[in-house]
């Protein structure tokens, strides 16, 4: 993910992922819960990005392979 604003449907989506409470349309006026659900959702990218990795690895080293 890269540092421009995200769309407003993967700001929704985040907003579900969290379970925020409340109204989404009249919070996402305010410029830090902007921030704040794009910050959680370049975390959550970049720790599924980095689980897919290990996990790759896992399986490479239970297989013997060790060439890199």
């Amino acid at each position: 993910m890269d540092k421009s604003s995200l769309p407003r449907h993967l700001l929704r989506v985040e907003w579900q992922l969290l379970h925020m409470v409340g109204s989404f349309d009249s919070a996402i006026q305010k410029p830090e819960v902007r921030r704040t659900l794009e910050s959680s959702a370049r975390a959550r990218e970049l720790r599924e990005e980095k689980r897919a990795r290990e996990r790759g690895d896992v399986k490479r080293r239970a297989s013997g392979d060790y060439d890199d």
